[in-house]
């Protein structure tokens, strides 16, 4: 074209150049014009969604910018102060549509058109979660994997998990009095649980024995809080969304190393297990059955995954792996180390719990391993699990794309803004639960339940998709905390006196700034 150009004027090479320039100078101002044409419909309709509009082009971000712990409870004092019905949040030219209806975020979860999850996802997408249930676009792909996945955790499976739960609890437990201090029995017990969720994950899940508990912490879970600090840093830094820009920063370096162990330490498991598989196929006809489906039921996700080796590719495979990882071990790892905490500073509450275990373990050995039928009478204890859940949620935020106009409430949606749902502020939100700070059991009792929308609790999310590992989690943390406190007494730390003094933060997952520490003294009966 160029060429053509300088035959036909007859423009020497300095011309040309300056054609050059002038002629990206005008694609430029093309293309900022058209982009701003695209976008005065989405400032127009956002200009009619009520929120705080911050200075032009910046938005929101300097609450972004203070960091982790700080940005939620920024994000907490702006909910409040506009919770009455949806509002907007600029940052950059990033538009966000927070909802606070349960009404509302029960219609966009359960809405077909808008499974895909938001921008912000890809930053999971570049790093170690890849395609993944969590983070996938393709829907078609991602209803393929979670059906597989999901094939892991069925009721029957995770029924037979019961005993790995106890075993690792009982585990669990003697490292805890192993690292409490002899004088003032304080312990962070963050660490210690943490690494007995990666012990039960790996046996459950994967079939797979990490050394987790015994082997100090585990170079996944290291390797994974560099990752999320990645991510946060991403996604508060909104101009590192672009792979592009990210590559200059600092940040880069340390996550695509941890990035590099972790997809290591994955191909390992995938390796060791294809090997195991092998040598037991030609002995797979061994167990006599009938059913070939109660065969497969009792297979792990691992087995399912790698059963389906010709449709997937092994990054496929690794991918959902780390999802699974992630999911089964972050989320409860949290909980379970939360509700051990808010027990010792409610000793009423902790009283009841003992109460209720005592009772249901009366007859026979009390020191015996629970049972599924034990785990499902523990009704009190099912509603502490809630309510820590309700005032920690593993998962604070998360987003899904509109990429068309919607209305929404009273409002019309523009397309190309990012829906955000706070399962953190909507469960500490009066309208929905009464003196919402203060930890109270009995806002799960079933009538209670009954007369609040069941969007207004929904910490690990809902809708088409949601966690599906609600019940893996639920039998679980009811194991760990249950054990726990058959064994012990737990009390108020100094480090850490008051529950308001427990610090954390938003890293994609709700996570402990510096420990979560409480002092634990044996029963003696």
């Amino acid at each position: 074209m160029y060429t053509l150009i300088q035959k036909v004027i007859d423009l020497n090479e300095l011309d040309m150049w300056y054609l050059t320039v002038i002629t990206l100078i005008a694609i430029l101002v093309v293309t900022i014009m058209v982009l701003r044409l695209e976008g005065r419909r989405k400032r127009l309709l956002a200009n009619k969604i009520p929120g705080p509009d911050g200075s032009i082009f910046v938005g929101m971000l300097p609450l972004f910018l203070q960091g982790p712990e700080q940005l939620i409870l920024n994000g907490l004092k702006v909910y409040q102060k506009y919770e009455k019905s949806l509002f907007k949040v600029w940052v950059l030219n990033n538009l966000y549509i927070v909802l606070t209806r349960p009404e509302d975020i029960e219609m966009v979860l359960t809405n077909p058109k808008l499974q895909k999850k938001s921008k912000e996802y890809l930053v999971l997408q570049e790093s170690i979660m890849g395609q993944g249930i969590f983070s996938i676009d393709d829907i078609k792909k991602w209803k393929s994997n979670r059906k597989m996945v999901s094939g892991g955790f069925n009721f029957t499976i995770i029924k037979s998990f019961i005993p790995i739960f106890y075993e690792e609890s009982n585990v669990l437990n003697d490292i805890l009095i192993q690292k409490k201090n002899l004088k003032s029995n304080e312990c962070d017990i963050s660490v210690p649980v943490s690494m007995a969720t990666m012990e039960m994950i790996g046996k459950t899940a994967l079939g797979v024995q990490f050394n987790a508990q015994n082997g100090g912490r585990h170079r996944f879970v290291e390797n994974l809080q560099t990752a999320m600090h990645a991510w946060e840093y991403r996604i508060s830094h909104p101009w590192y969304l672009s792979k592009t820009l990210f590559q200059f920063s600092s940040v880069k370096q340390k996550h695509d190393q941890s990035q590099k162990i972790i997809n290591e330490f994955t191909d390992e498991i995938i390796n060791k297990k294809l090997d195991e598989l092998n040598q037991n196929a030609n002995n797979k006809n061994k167990v006599e059955t009938g059913d070939e489906d109660v065969c497969r039921k009792t297979k792990t996700v691992i087995e399912i995954l790698l059963g389906n080796y010709h449709e997937m590719s092994h990054e496929q495979i690794r991918d959902e792996l780390v999802t699974i990882m992630i999911g089964g071990q972050e989320t409860t790892a949290m909980a379970n180390a939360c509700a051990i905490f808010m027990l010792a500073h409610h000793p009423d509450v902790q009283n009841k719990v003992f109460e209720e275990l005592q009772s249901i373990f009366s007859t026979g050995d009390h020191n015996r391993p629970p049972t599924y039928e034990d785990l499902q009478q523990m009704e009190y204890l099912e509603r502490v699990i809630k309510e820590t859940l309700r005032i920690f949620p593993p998962l604070p935020v998360f987003g899904r794309s509109l990429e068309e106009e919607m209305k929404i409430g009273e409002h019309l949606c523009p397309a190309g803004s990012t829906l955000m749902v706070g399962p953190l502020f909507i469960h500490s939100s009066a309208q929905y639960y009464t003196d919402p700070e203060k930890f109270n059991p009995d806002n799960f009792l079933p009538d209670t339940c009954r007369s609040r929308h069941p969007y207004s609790f929904i910490p690990f999310s809902a809708g088409y998709r949601n966690c599906i590992g609600i019940k893996y989690g639920i039998l679980q943390m009811k194991t760990v905390i249950s054990t726990l406190v058959r064994k012990n007494t737990f009390f108020p730390s100094e480090r850490c006196p008051t529950p308001k003094h427990l610090r954390v933060m938003f890293l994609s997952t709700l996570k402990f700034v510096d420990g979560c520490y409480v002092k634990i003294v044996p029963r003696t009966s």
